[in-house]
């Protein structure tokens, strides 16, 4: 994320973990102006931005890679470069060690759940029921591991990660859970003490079933991508935010998004004008 300044990067911001995730999506997306090609940003972490047009409405596709520090990078330093507030989906894929103590305490912890926007997910589900095809849409709490093999359940005789149960112990005590990756409750924290700034949302896509060991193909995933995008855009594009900039430049309020206004830096702010609900679970330290 490093290297971008303002006007780089839209209110409107669609997370995946992938650079080819992203560049599959992004074929959604316009130009600024007819025959203009897409911003594209690629920081020296990593992080790939790709800003255009979805329907007229900026919205940028950034690589948030993989895990909560990363996702930390990404949100925190887009927002000090985004003015208005913003609005994040995520779209993932579902699927830390631990030591030993002497008092008893579990290897394992789980934090309480932390929800999503209200708005965002209706949005989100109604896009994902318009934009999936014959795909199923189901609604639920997910799980964020701080690791994807310890804390995710997965085993092997290596490492003494003491998880061979982790899996039917969360979901004895979350019934209601749906998903395990590694990202999504740190968005959603994110948003939470954003002080009003940022709305987020996520959903995954269901690539293996971990009790049957099933899986659907490559090119099912990429099916799911390219739908699961549009349903994104979708969502972002209609949400309501205050203080986002438009695609010609003009801002629905001049509010930061935590209710206190501010004077819209000098320069090339707008983009097109300088280019044609979720539980952590972790390890116990």
């Amino acid at each position: 994320m490093s290297g971008l300044q303002r006007g780089e990067v839209a209110n409107r911001i669609l997370s995946v973990g992938s650079m080819d995730r992203a560049f599959i999506i992004a074929d959604q997306l316009q130009g600024a102006e007819p025959g203009a090609p897409l911003f594209q940003h690629l920081s020296g972490r990593g992080f790939l931005t790709i800003t255009g047009l979805y329907h007229g409405t900026p919205v940028s596709i950034i690589t948030t890679l993989m895990g909560m520090p990363n996702m930390d990078f990404v949100v925190r330093e887009a927002r000090a470069v985004v003015d208005g507030q913003m609005a994040i989906v995520r779209l993932g894929t579902r699927d830390p060690d631990a030591w030993t103590f002497e008092d008893g305490r579990p290897y394992y912890t789980v934090s309480a759940p932390v929800p999503a926007d209200p708005q965002l997910v209706q949005l989100l589900v109604a896009a994902c029921n318009q934009h999936g095809g014959a795909s199923g849409v189901v609604e639920g709490l997910d799980a964020t591991a701080d690791s994807f093999y310890s804390s995710q359940g997965r085993t092997g005789g290596l490492f003494e990660d003491v998880n061979e149960a982790v899996i039917e112990q969360l979901m004895a005590q979350h019934p209601q859970l749906v998903s395990l990756e590694m990202e999504t409750f740190h968005l959603l924290d994110l948003a939470r003490c954003s002080k009003g700034s940022i709305k987020a949302a996520a959903f995954c896509i269901a690539a293996a079933e971990r009790y049957s060991n099933r899986f659907i193909s490559t090119e099912q995933i990429h099916v799911c991508e390219r739908l699961g995008g549009a349903a994104a855009l979708t969502a972002l594009t209609q949400c309501s935010l205050t203080g986002a900039v438009s695609a010609d430049g003009s801002s629905s309020s001049s509010s930061n998004g935590n209710g206190k206004s501010h004077a819209l830096p000098a320069g090339d702010y707008v983009w097109v004008q300088r280019h044609p609900m979720a539980a952590v679970v972790k390890s116990q330290a």
